[in-house]
């Protein structure tokens, strides 16, 4: 704003009268403004349904997996005494299960020694586990005393585990334990010492208990598993069991032929109830979304902002078409929404009822699947025809949402370079206002000055007049 004096001489309020010849010019932008928060306003309505299509769309993705859409669940009655844990072949079912024994791996000690640090001797052990590959283990001269043979062995691919065991009284052992349950995985351990005899208890075959039959003492002896399934006595080398009912894996954790075990089997249908569980509550959203921005409210006589939007106005009808298509090749009594349980009621909501999928399911899971995943040309499953559809909106930059708010924003860009330009001018304007009115405070600054001088040139030939009339009296 230019520098001036207001209506010194004219007695204007000039500040005034050109703040409201500027509001009067302004109008122009005022209107342009109004149409950019338009623009913006449906910029924001946009995102805010291309949101709910997402999410809505991250459920369909989801659905397009049959991942997860059925599983198996096993329970035990007692996991104290055993747990179970379900494969995806398991069959459903009743099992009693009576535990006698664990299974328990065999362990075995050395000759007793005076420390830790005793040095025994030096040459090769050789260790094998039941039918396991033998492996041979060098001790030597830097390494030879009982811990170091332990951390030999413990480094080595023996599957025992070693230790040295002090029992209180001075007397210390190097103990194996093998790494496998079972009688089949006892310990075998033979050597070659370097003093040149393997059944002396001199150097490296002083670790036997009876050199001369170059044996350790058992500590404790290797034992199967041993228990009753449904009456019938089973034995296994190992606690853990997956080959007695297919599908099934059972932990063993104690024994007690007192106590009944009641291990069941059955389907989960928990994945795909979830996944139909988001479906439904994006749909919904996604539709209180669309009636909201495209919606009328005749009590308020107020539109929502895409009221009118023939794109997003077919959004909600392409997906309410959908819900009611089905699915060739499949059993007809799942070939569709409502015959798994999704229904749409007079709002435009869908709702789930889990009682019917389960049904659905447990006679047809497989035409379930394909119901929602076919990737067949021409007989897409549900799934996937709705997330080609949301795909056609959301996809990057080529999707029509992107499509339509790129041109909203550039339609905004236009606008704020048509009020920049305005601003430009006008404050020209305003500058050219205020020379014209500080030009005219002048001349009426010079007018005044020009009439003051002519009074007193008046005044003085006034007063001449007056003294020649009186020298002539």
């Amino acid at each position: 704003m230019g520098l001036g004096v207001s209506g010194l001489m004219s007695g204007l309020d000039t500040d005034s009268i050109i703040s409201k010849l500027m509001d009067l010019e302004r109008r122009p932008i005022l209107q342009l403004q109004k149409k950019e928060a338009g623009y913006q306003a449906k910029i924001t309505a946009l995102g805010q349904v291309k949101s709910a299509m997402s999410d809505l769309k991250s459920a369909v993705e989801a659905l397009k997996k049959s991942d997860g859409f059925m599983s198996y669940s096993a329970t035990s009655s007692d996991t104290d005494i055993l747990t179970v844990s379900a494969g995806d072949d398991v069959v459903p079912g009743n099992y009693n299960i009576t535990v006698s024994q664990l299974a328990s791996a065999q362990s075995v000690r050395s000759a007793a020694f005076g420390s830790s640090d005793a040095v025994v001797g030096t040459g090769t052990l050789t260790i094998q586990v039941g039918s396991g590959s033998a492996v041979n283990i060098e001790i030597d001269s830097e390494h030879n005393t009982l811990s170091d043979i332990a951390q030999a062995i413990n480094e080595s691919d023996a599957e025992v585990t070693a230790g040295v065991i002090n029992d209180g009284s001075g007397n210390f052992y190097l103990t194996l334990q093998s790494q496998k349950t079972g009688t089949e995985n006892t310990i075998s351990l033979t050597m070659q010492d370097d003093d040149g005899s393997n059944t002396d208890s001199a150097g490296l075959s002083s670790l036997y208990t009876d050199p001369a039959s170059q044996a350790l003492t058992e500590t404790q002896a290797a034992a199967n598993a041993q228990l009753t399934v449904n009456g019938i006595s089973v034995e296994r080398s190992s606690n853990e069991i997956s080959d007695l009912v297919d599908g099934l894996t059972i932990n063993l954790k104690s024994a007690d032929t007192s106590k009944t075990v009641t291990v069941s089997t059955s389907k989960d249908f928990g994945g795909i109830k979830n996944k139909l569980k988001s479906f439904v509550k994006s749909y919904n959203a996604l539709i209180d979304t669309l009636k909201q921005q495209t919606g009328y409210n005749a009590a308020t006589k107020q539109g929502g902002t895409l009221l009118g939007d023939s794109t997003v106005s077919r959004i909600g009808l392409g997906l309410s078409r959908m819900i009611y298509e089905t699915v060739e090749g499949i059993d007809k009594s799942v070939n569709s929404l409502s015959k798994l349980g999704i229904e749409m009621d007079d709002t435009g909501h869908l709702s789930l009822d889990t009682g019917k999928l389960t049904k659905a399911m447990e006679t047809h899971p497989d035409d379930v699947a394909t119901f929602f995943t076919s990737d067949e040309t021409g007989n897409e499953g549900i799934a996937v025809r709705l997330d080609n559809m949301l795909d056609g909106y959301l996809k990057g930059s080529t999707g029509i949402f992107s499509a339509k708010m790129d041109g909203l924003q550039k339609s905004i860009d236009k606008i704020e370079d048509q009020i920049e330009r305005i601003n430009d001018r006008l404050a020209k304007r305003e500058e050219n206002l205020r020379h014209q009115f500080n030009t005219l405070e002048d001349l009426l600054a010079q007018f005044q000055q020009t009439s003051g001088q002519l009074d007193q040139q008046l005044t003085a030939i006034k007063n001449l007049n007056s003294q020649i009339a009186k020298s002539r009296g």
